[in-house]
Formats: structure tokens, C-alpha cells, sequence
């Protein structure tokens, strides 16, 4: 049966599910059976291929493609899928090609997993089945969010997962078992993993199970509709868990080019997949469209809990050298913080208190300034105190964190409780003892007071800027002061470094954390590691007076180009590297 569009949609948003593109999963199959041809089992002993999460059978169908046109015959193709319609599909589609010899099933492959018994993953017309010698996947997307706490938590546990919980994490851990020693892997799921902190266990996971043949990072180029940037994992199951893995890893990462000055001289690609199985670093034009790449060694550092460096030698060494400059970094003087987090934004964030009626209006006294990613800017936010102000719920007494007492202000307790279920209604508020019109994540009143530099969570550009009015922040922005009260003088210095494109250079490479249209995640695990130069220096000392300037005189644009140019070539004097 032949889905339409609308109920496409609503199954992917349901089950995570994406379906591959033909051409990519041609990508992949060849990529898995030119490694296996490399391993020399592809003679006259049967080959199993399975793909666990096999929806209509498109990655098999490749599979066994490129494995006909390599000469292999004697491949055997598995597919399961809870979807029975997709199974029937894939069976129709598989059959029509004349393979009637595959092994499809309808199930849940997460819960046919037995950790006791590794040889046997299935239920019982698959029982027999041992495990394979390649696995083509493209494992659902699913946040511990649409998960659910009790299916997240669940798997957690089964899997021996930590931090968040993706509904991939569990599949590449089941795979994993089904797979034999020596045995590939072609994998399609989030390239989040590679960077951010909730992808430790999985990088660990990974590390220690499988010598990584490549990671393809394909950033945003919309290959399928899957709101994720996808990446593919290509590894070798190893003989002997945990030893480490001796020879590099290759990587390969495109995302579209937003600097035009980059796009005037280009090589042309008829397709993005054909753009994809060159091997070359440079910028490509396919379809008016332009697209940077970058090949070479992937960095695997010793500790999980750094991300995983997609960097060519020059980028590598560019990295290494402003590293063996730097003074120290960002964390080592200050905290950097993420913002406010009500959890009910439309209950305690508006720019109209003013309009309510007397009798709930809140007084003043808790109406605070709220800074936003809508007040970003570089050096200075668009607005010095927003309109916008938060209803906010703690003080400090006596040096620590407490809610406020609202009968003290009537109006903003009668406020409150015109909107009481939809407060009592976040039950984890309830449950973590606090009250019920708290707002989630206050952070320490006492620090709104302080001079603080704001940047937002998400920018195609850094936005870095100074902030002394006494506003609170945003959710969607972070904040950092120093860890030494009154030294002001780190921030400017900061602020500085932070809106140069050296850092932007330096973050890109380091944290490989791109979005869509050349957006980029600012995240405290990202920010924290700036390097800086030593702030007593004379160079530091001359971008802290240059930065004031912007911050305290807002010069006009002429002068502020001219400063800013002086910023950068300080930054480049400072770190030993050469003007970009």
C-alpha cells in the first residue's frame, strides 16, 4: 500500500523514521563491499547483509546491487522492520528484483535483543539465524523527548547508555552485538555525537568496538527529509574490544558555503551524490548551489568527553598552533551559564504587562529586564534595557537561592494563579519539591547584577556582546562572568577574541558543530574551551582597550570597521598565526 505524503509525514514524525535515498544507499553498499572485498571473505562462503530498521527495502536493494556488480552472489539479505506494511512493501520490491530468498520480518529488532545471548538476537523464526558479516542501516531519530522518561530510561539501562537518550544510541548498541568480529557497519544517524556532550557514551561505544573506517558528515545538505543533519558511520567490528585503534580514520564533511568570496571559482558536480564519492577538498557548485568539503584524518582524542576533530593536516595544525599559544581558555577564569528556563515562556516572558489589569498586573519589584537572542548583536545588544521583562520567582536570603514569597506582592500572586494549572501541570516542578508557580531554572539572582557578556545558542555568526544594565537571560542565550569578582577586565578581552574570525575558524574545526544555512551552536561545552592569550600581555591589553572603545563610545561604522581590523590582527599577533 502506497502512503501519501501527509500520512509520510505523520508516520516519520511518529516512528522517526527517513527512507533512504537510492543513490545513497548505493553510496554506502559500495563503500561496505569494498572493505569487505579488501577483508577477503567475500569468496564462496555466504555473506549475511542485514538491515535492522529496513522500512521498503531500499538499503538491501542496494546491497545486493553493488554486491551483483562486484561479482558477489552468494549474499543472504535480512531485514526487519516493526512497520508491517513496509515489510510487505520491501518483500514486493525485493521479489520483483528477483531475489525471493530474503529473510524479512515485522518487529521491533530493540526488543528481539537477548544481551545474555549474543549469537541469537531474534524471536523464533529468526532463531536460527547467527550473526552477520555486514549491517546497512538507517536506524530511526528519536529524542528522549518524544520518547518518553520511562521508554528513554528503559533503554538506558538495557543498553548502558548515559546522558540522553537517542533512539539510534540503542540501535547501534544492538547492532553491534548482532554483528561478527571482523564484520562491517554502514550506519546513517545524527552527527551529533560527534561533538556534544550527550554523544560521549556513544563515541566511547564506538571507540572501543570498532576500528572506524570513515565518518561521513553530511551536514546540510538535505539528503532526506529528517529535520537532523545526518551522518554516515563506516567501521570493522573488532576482534578484541577496547584495544586501541592503530591506523587513522578517514573523515569526510560538506556543508553548504555561505561566503560568496569563496564561491567564485568552483568545480562543477551534476549531482550532490556524485559530489559526495569524490575525495577532493575544496568548494563545488551542483545545481546553483555551492557546497565547502573537507577530507582527511579523523582526530580521535583520548578522553570520550572531547569531540571528535574533523580537521584536514592544515586546518589540524592551524588548531594545534593557536592551542600551543594560548594562555588558558574561557573556563579556567570565568562561568559561562545558559540562560533562564521557565518552562511556561507564555506565563512568565511579555513586553504587555503593562495592559493587564491592575488587579493582576505584577509589581515591579519582580518585573526584570530579559535579554533574548532577538537583543543579539555584536559589542552591544540592539536594545541596552529590552522591553520585554520576565516575571521572575527567586531572591537570594541570606546567600542562598529561594523562591519569593508572593504574598508579599499580591498583585503578582493574583497573576499567577489565574494561570495555576498550567503551572501545576509541568508535574516535574511538583516532583522535584519546588513550588508550583517556580520558574525551572532561575539561576543565582544575586548574578544578574553583574557585568556579563551574552551571546545567543544559535547565530550564522558570532554575537557576542557586552551587557551591564542588571537584565536577566534568556533560554535561548548563554552568559559568562568572571570567576574573580571585578575582574572586568577578562571580559572585554573575551568579548573581544570571541567576534574575531579566528574563533569562528577555530570553532568550526574544533567543535564541527554547523546547522543549516551555516548556523552554528554556541554551547557552553563549546565557548568554555576558547583559547585566550595571556591577558597581561601587551597584545591582550591593546584589544581590551580597542573593545571598551566599542562597548562604552559606539564609534561610527567607520571606526568600528577600522577597530575591529585592528582586533584581528592583534588576535593573529597574540596566537602565532597568520592574518586570514
Amino acid at each position: 500500500m502506497e502512503l501519501t505524503i501527509e500520512e509520510m509525514l505523520i508516520k516519520q514524525k511518529e516512528t522517526g523514521a527517513h527512507y533512504t535515498p537510492t543513490d545513497l544507499g548505493d553510496i554506502i553498499a559500495k563503500r561496505l563491499i569494498n572493505e569487505l572485498k579488501k577483508s577477503g571473505i567475500s569468496g564462496t562462503k555466504k555473506i549475511r547483509g542485514l538491515d535492522p530498521s529496513c522500512g521498503d527495502g531500499e538499503l538491501l536493494l542496494s546491497l545486493n546491487r553493488i554486491a551483483k556488480f562486484n561479482n558477489i552472489d552468494n549474499i543472504e539479505l535480512i531485514g526487519i522492520d516493526e512497520d508491517k506494511e513496509a515489510i510487505k512493501e520491501a518483500d514486493f520490491r525485493l521479489n520483483e528484483m528477483g531475489i525471493n530468498d530474503a529473510k524479512l520480518t515485522a518487529g521491533d529488532f530493540l526488543d528481539m535483543v537477548d544481551l545474555e545471548d549474543n549469537l541469537s538476537l531474534f524471536d523464533d523464526d529468526l532463531s536460527k539465524i547467527e550473526p552477520v558479516d555486514l549491517i546497512i542501516a538507517n536506524p530511526p531519530y528519536v529524542r528522549t523527548q518524544v520518547l518518553g522518561a520511562d521508554r528513554a530510561q528503559k533503554l538506558a539501562k538495557l543498553f548502558n547508555l548515559k546522558g540522553r537518550v537517542d533512539l539510534y544510541h540503542a540501535f547501534l548498541v544492538a547492532m553491534t552485538l548482532q554483528l561478527k568480529p571482523g564484520g562491517l557497519i554502514g550506519v546513517i544517524t545524527s552527527n551529533k555525537y560527534l561533538a556534544n556532550s550527550s554523544g560521549e557514551s556513544i563515541r566511547q561505544f564506538l571507540a572501543e568496538n570498532y576500528d572506524i573506517i570513515e565518518i561521513m558528515d553530511l551536514g546540510d545538505t538535505k539528503l532526506f527529509s529528517a529535520a537532523v543533519l545526518p551522518a554516515i558511520f563506516f567501521g570493522r567490528k573488532k576482534v578484541n574490544k577496547g584495544i586501541r585503534q592503530t591506523a587513522p580514520a578517514n573523515f569526510y564533511k560538506i556543508y553548504e558555503e555561505t561566503d560568496p568570496s569563496k564561491t567564485e571559482v568552483s568545480i562543477k558536480f551534476e549531482t550532490l551524490f556524485g559530489l559526495l564519492e569524490s575525495s577532493n577538498t575544496g568548494v563545488f557548485n551542483v545545481d546553483e548551489k555551492f557546497y565547502s568539503v573537507s577530507c582527511g584524518k579523523l582526530i580521535v582524542p583520548d578522553s570520550f568527553k572531547e569531540p571528535w576533530v574533523m580537521a584536514t593536516d592544515e586546518e589540524y595544525n592551524w588548531i594545534t598552533n593557536i592551542n600551543n599559544n594560548s594562555y588558558c581558555t574561557i573556563q579556567d577564569l570565568c562561568d559561562v551559564k545558559v540562560g533562564i528556563k521557565t518552562t511556561a515562556d507564555k506565563v512568565f516572558i511579555k513586553s504587555t504587562w503593562e495592559e493587564l489589569p491592575d488587579e493582576i498586573k505584577p509589581e515591579v519589584e519582580v518585573l526584570k529586564p530579559l535579554i533574548s537572542t532577538d537583543h543579539a548583536s555584536k559589542w552591544r545588544p540592539l536594545e541596552r534595557i529590552p522591553n520585554q521583562k520576565i516575571l521572575y520567582t527567586h531572591e537570594n536570603v541570606n546567600g542562598k537561592k529561594k523562591a519569593i514569597d508572593f504574598t508579599q506582592y499580591p498583585h503578582a500572586l493574583a497573576y499567577l494563579e489565574t494561570h495555576r494549572e498550567t503551572l501545576e501541570g509541568r508535574k516535574y516542578v511538583i516532583k522535584a519539591k519546588r513550588n508550583w508557580y517556580e520558574i525551572w531554572v532561575p539561576q543565582n539572582p544575586d548574578h544578574w547584577a553583574l557585568p556579563k557578556i551574552v551571546f545567543p545558542d544559535i547565530s550564522p555568526e558570532p554575537k557576542f556582546f557586552y551587557e551591564d544594565e542588571g537584565c536577566c537571560i534568556d533560554g535561548n542565550c548563554y552568559w559568562i562572568i568572571p570567576k574573580e569578582e571585578n575582574n572586568n577586565d577578562i571580559l572585554f578581552l573575551i568579548l573581544g577574541i570571541s567576534n574575531t574570525k579566528y574563533m569562528t575558524n577555530y570553532h568550526d574545526i574544533a567543535f564541527n558543530n554547523k546547522l543549516y544555512a551555516g548556523r552554528r551552536r554556541y554551547l557552553t561545552q563549546y565557548v568554555s574551551k576558547y583559547p585566550l592569550p595571556n591577558p597581561e600581555a601587551n597584545y591582550s591589553q591593546e584589544i581590551i582597550d580597542l573593545v571598551r572603545e566599542l562597548v562604552f563610545q559606539n564609534p561610527n561604522d567607520e571606526r568600528k570597521i577600522e577597530i575591529e581590523n585592528q582586533i584581528e590582527n592583534l588576535t593573529a599577533l597574540a596566537f602565532g598565526v597568520e592574518r586570514l
